[in-house]
């Protein structure tokens, strides 16, 4: 394929536009420089529409990543992208990324947001929304209209970090903190005249939002007065001061570590796994109860059962995952069955289960009772809620499967 040589190519014109911030504001888009930052972008979630590749430039490992995830890549003329920055050096690897919708009003928060007033260098704020990504915040609230979290230097500092950020953005330091504390945060503020250490501020249990400063005069007098808590990291004599971003990593790991253990009594039993557990979990019990009226199957049993009469052949390893089960279980629960005449190791894969004609006339036997037990758990609820539940139930489900695959990212 003969490289990108001239630009005027629609390309080359589209990413030149994203050298400055209103290019940027209004394709939505920014530029990523660099094979590994492109690599960091795509593994913090980043969308990149497509890669420029400076001719005769490869990274074999890269190319295969983008040519899994679909992103086009195109070779360029040399010289052709530096052109496309601005800047003095050769640039080899050149993406446009998506930014992140910003965040809206009626969007959810997470239980720790990082607050940045008049935050003044791009590279402490990558730095600040890095660290605050590394530590599972997500959420960054601005509070000028001239901070631009799209940046190069931005995107560099984060490691690209911020194309997976909530940003909100408001017109002033006294609007975010209004609008934080009527969302159910306790704003809390970092000073070095502040009335309590860090490590021993009083929470309440409630989320928390840090509001941190501009790098030479700090929080605002004003958004201090208006804070529920003021503290301090204290400092050794022979150093006044650090860093802002330095100061809000530790400020974010301290208090977020004392913000969980402050809510944990109250959040462990609302966590999605111990709902999800625990329903399952009485779902069962009802559904044995229904079963024992009737004979003597569980309901482990019964949902072996239905499986198989969807699969007509499944492996062990499947069926124990499908029922929730351990090795153990599984092999007590497929005992009975196998005696019955219900289900039977396949011909020519003992590792595989088949159903017998007795175990789907007795799936047919078992169906009334499933239904009935459905019904009963479904009392009160509409057409349309039964519909939603079952929708929100797959996406759980799905979003489980996927992140089974890939090792939790």
């Amino acid at each position: 394929m003969n490289p990108v040589d001239a630009i005027r190519d629609p390309r080359i014109a589209a990413a030149r536009a994203l050298a400055t911030r209103s290019g940027r504001a209004a394709a939505g888009r920014c530029l990523v420089e660099g094979a590994d930052l492109i690599r960091q972008a795509r593994a913090a979630g980043a969308r990149l529409d497509y890669v420029l590749r400076a001719a005769g430039v490869h990274d074999a490992s890269l190319e295969g990543e983008l040519r899994d995830a679909q992103v086009p890549v195109h070779g360029v003329r040399d010289g052709l992208l530096r052109k496309v920055t601005g800047g003095t050096k050769p640039v080899d690897w050149l993406a446009v990324a998506q930014l992140p919708r910003p965040a809206q009003e009626a969007d959810a928060y997470g239980d720790f947001a990082v607050v940045c007033e008049r935050v003044a260098d791009p590279g402490n704020l990558g730095t600040i929304v890095r660290t605050a990504r590394a530590l599972g915040v997500r959420d960054v609230v601005l509070t000028d209209e001239t901070t631009d979290p799209s940046s190069r230097r931005v995107v560099d500092a984060s490691r690209g970090t911020v194309l997976d950020c909530r940003i909100r953005r408001f017109a002033d330091p006294a609007g975010a903190v209004a609008a934080l504390r009527a969302a159910g945060f306790q704003i809390v503020v970092t000073s070095p005249r502040g009335t309590h250490l860090q490590s021993l501020a009083p929470l309440r249990g409630r989320r928390v939002a840090l509001v941190v400063g501009n790098e030479t005069e700090g929080v605002s007098d004003a958004v201090q007065a208006a804070a529920d808590l003021v503290v301090q990291i204290p400092m050794a004599g022979a150093v006044e001061s650090l860093n802002v971003g330095v100061a809000t990593g530790i400020s974010i790991y301290e208090l977020r570590m004392r913000m969980i253990l402050a809510m944990l009594t109250d959040r462990i039993p609302d966590t999605l796994g111990r709902n999800l557990t625990a329903g399952a979990h009485l779902v069962r019990q009802v559904f044995d109860a229904e079963l024992r009226a009737i004979g003597d199957l569980d309901s482990s049993q019964a949902v072996l059962l239905m499986v198989l009469a969807c699969e007509q052949r499944t492996p062990l390893e499947q069926l124990r995952r499908d029922i929730g089960v351990g090795s153990e279980e599984l092999a007590a629960s497929v005992a009975p069955l196998r005696d019955r005449g219900y289900v039977a190791p396949a011909a020519d894969d003992p590792a595989h289960l088949t159903i017998t004609g007795e175990g789907r006339q007795a799936v047919a036997s078992l169906w009334a009772v499933q239904e009935r037990v459905e019904e009963a758990l479904y009392d009160g609820f509409t057409t349309t809620e039964r519909e939603q539940l079952r929708s929100l139930l797959g996406r759980v489900q799905d979003n489980a499967v996927r992140l089974v695959r890939t090792g939790g990212r």
